[in-house]
């Protein structure tokens, strides 16, 4: 919050400077980035890394993930566990089937094949429950890793292997480019000129040709330039925050860049 103060007064008073010499309908702003911090489920040691800094990941791709040794053990021993309940029920089918013909020739007598088809229900039962077992096994393990939620910059990696990274605490920091956007400003006389959904062009150095955008967001609350003196006279000083959105490749703005914005007509 304190840093998007700075760059609120940082660019309220870059847009008190140059609003004199600006083309009308111009106005100054700065590129910004919502950040999605990928964190434990559960604390744990980071057993590894799985990205560095500046790589673009995919959705789903592994970015790290915790010591899991007791894990890996529940799911080893619940995998163990479905394997002999699936040969157990195969063995009892095969029973069953058995006494099924047998009771037709009336070799056998029917409380026998009621007994083998409880037995058959039992191990199918069995077999039920050590596969949910498995998957709870599973999901545990899985817990013990982090993945991308979405394609995605890698802004930063916060932690090293063989630290401690307690649950809920960011591990690594992505920035989507359906994330990048940029806030300018606009003086009270030119508010009524936009409007969310209107289209603005972008201007930086690393901006490619009619770099458009679409503006998202339009501030209710107004800001001034210090000192704070609200009067007639301060009036022509009160500038609105407004947000835009590129229309395509976000990727050629970076957060805090300085953007010049211009309304498209």
């Amino acid at each position: 919050m304190r840093l998007h103060s700075l760059l609120f007064a940082s660019a309220a008073a870059l847009f008190l400077i140059a609003c004199d010499e600006q083309p009308k309908d111009t106005w100054q702003g700065y590129a910004e980035g919502e950040y999605v911090r990928v964190a434990p489920i559960d604390g744990g040691t980071i057993e590894t890394i799985e990205v560095k800094r500046g790589d673009r990941v995919k959705t789903g791709a592994l970015l790290f993930r915790l010591e899991a040794k007791s894990e890996k053990a529940a799911r080893n021993a619940a995998a163990a566990n479905l394997a002999e309940a699936k040969a157990t029920l195969q063995e009892a089918q095969l029973d069953l089937q058995r006494k099924m013909e047998l009771r037709k020739q009336r070799n056998v007598a029917q409380a026998e094949l009621d007994t083998a088809r409880a037995r058959r229900d039992r191990a199918g039962a069995a077999t039920l429950a050590t596969a949910s077992a498995l998957d709870q096994a599973e999901w545990r393990l899985k817990r013990r890793e982090g993945h991308a939620p979405t394609d995605a910059l890698v802004q930063d990696v916060l932690f090293r292997a063989g630290e401690f990274a307690a649950a809920s605490q960011p591990v690594v920091s992505l920035l989507p480019p359906q994330n990048i956007k940029v806030r300018f400003f606009v003086p009270e006389a030119e508010l009524g000129r936009i409007r969310e959904g209107g289209t603005v062009l972008f201007s930086c150095s690393s901006c490619p040709e009619n770099f458009a955008g679409t503006i998202r967001f339009v501030s209710t609350d107004a800001g001034f330039a210090p000192p704070v003196i609200h009067s007639d006279r301060s009036k022509e000083e009160l500038f609105y925050m407004a947000e835009a959105t590129p229309d395509e490749t976000p990727e050629a703005l970076h957060p805090g860049q300085p953007v010049t914005v211009m309304l498209r007509e």
